[in-house]
């Protein structure tokens, strides 16, 4: 659905007058650190309190500028979290972009403690593509959540590199993402059949989408000095449509049916894509001892990524000591890796909640890579001949009848 709103209305001309499209640097209310995984350190800046929150995924280039317009969405009663894309980590303050898991956890933490309240994603220009292939993450490993509300996105950048303007291709997220969507696309430079096309690649998973085009103005016009009356009109403007997009995302989403989060009745290990054989994967565990997947050949291994700040990492820690328990470890083994943390911190950590099982530690994360890891935790189940079989992204009870039902059958074990 595209439509064009022209703004002229005296009410809008008067609420414009009330805000001025000059950039002064503006100062959160609140700002936190926040550590990844990975060991990447990232800000959250807010702006304003409500019930409504917006997690804007920025970019450190234009932070004085966004600092603005969220002072400005704040006083329109919205709360803004806003942050950048980029990390640093604690041994290297070189900015480092953030992981598509990276940023599902951050959308995952952002999700407002009240139940009733909703949370919606919002981002401009480049950095869209990351705030749709963070979504499809977190879509992977929670299924839904009632309080995540929808997209928002401002002149978009989410054709792939070598597309055909005639025949626009978009990247792969944008065809499977399932979330009510609000599209703002300026006038000029405009491409209608990109635009149409982008619309119809959001659609395709079941999308809601709404296409709102903004006359007089380029990409970029809430991110720089106004270059006209026209582009500072809309850019003062842009409060107001902002607030009635979340209206319509908020009808689209009461609309839009979605599969359930993590309470759903029909959670199935997927298929791994290649079958290949697993990675290597080499480390020491909390007891010293160097672990070698290797040599768990003959067996099938349960490999579980995980970290202590993951509040579905701990939810299935209990369940994953039970599922070692229904097998006898001469066929079936449970083994996890603690990413991006130090041993004395996992040991601490573990004194109030045991593993029965071998934790393996990865400080550095220098093992995720290969295994292109797309939430925590990630788990895969590897069979005798050490072939990766099944994958699962999010948390999951491993001791369900279900569960065990599933690797008796497909991998022909017998539980005790």
């Amino acid at each position: 659905m595209i439509r064009i709103n022209y703004w002229l209305a005296i009410a809008v001309l008067l609420f414009s007058q009330s805000l001025t499209p000059a950039i002064a640097i503006e100062q959160a209310d609140e700002s936190v650190k926040v550590t990844l995984s990975g060991q990447l350190e990232t800000s959250i800046h807010r702006f304003g309190e409500a019930p409504r929150r917006i997690l804007w995924i920025s970019s450190t280039e234009t932070q004085t500028v966004d600092f603005s317009l969220a002072k400005q969405l704040a006083a329109a009663d919205l709360e803004i979290w806003l942050t950048p894309l980029q990390g640093t980590s604690k041994t290297s303050q070189t900015p480092k972009e953030l992981s598509s898991a990276q940023l599902a956890e951050l959308i995952q933490e952002s999700l407002p403690s009240k139940t009733e309240n909703k949370l919606y994603i919002f981002s401009t220009g480049e950095q869209a593509k990351a705030a749709v292939e963070s979504l499809k993450t977190w879509q992977d490993a929670r299924g839904s959540s009632k309080q995540l509300a929808g997209l928002i996105l401002a002149y978009p950048e989410l054709t792939l590199g070598k597309t055909k303007q005639a025949d626009p291709q978009f990247i792969e997220a944008a065809y499977q993402l399932k979330l009510p969507i609000y599209l703002f696309q300026p006038t000029k430079k405009l491409n209608l059949t990109a635009l149409e096309g982008l619309v119809a690649a959001f659609e395709k998973a079941g999308s809601i989408v709404y296409a709102e085009v903004v006359n007089d103005v380029a990409a970029g016009y809430l991110q720089r000095e106004a270059s006209s009356e026209e582009e500072a009109l809309q850019a003062s403007v842009f409060p107001a449509q902002f607030t009635q997009a979340l209206d319509k995302l908020g009808e689209a989403a009461s609309q839009l049916s979605v599969a359930k989060t993590e309470t759903t009745d029909e959670q199935t290990l997927q298929e791994h894509p290649t079958k290949e054989i697993a990675p290597e994967l080499r480390l020491t565990d909390l007891n010293g001892k160097m672990q070698d997947l290797k040599d768990y050949r003959g067996k099938i291994v349960l490999l579980n990524f995980w970290a202590t700040w993951c509040p579905p990492c701990i939810k299935e820690i209990p369940s994953l000591n039970n599922l070692q328990t229904r097998f006898s470890q001469k066929e079936f083994v449970v083994l996890s890796v603690d990413v991006g943390e130090e041993p004395k911190d996992i040991q601490a950590f573990l004194e109030h909640l045991p593993a029965d099982y071998p934790v393996l530690v990865d400080s550095t994360s220098s093992s995720t890579e290969p295994w292109q890891l797309k939430a925590f935790p990630s788990t895969y189940v590897i069979d005798r001949k050490g072939q990766l079989r099944y994958m699962y992204f999010g948390g999951l009870e491993w001791d369900e009848p279900e569960i065990i039902k599933f690797l008796e059958k497909n991998l022909e074990v017998v539980a005790k």
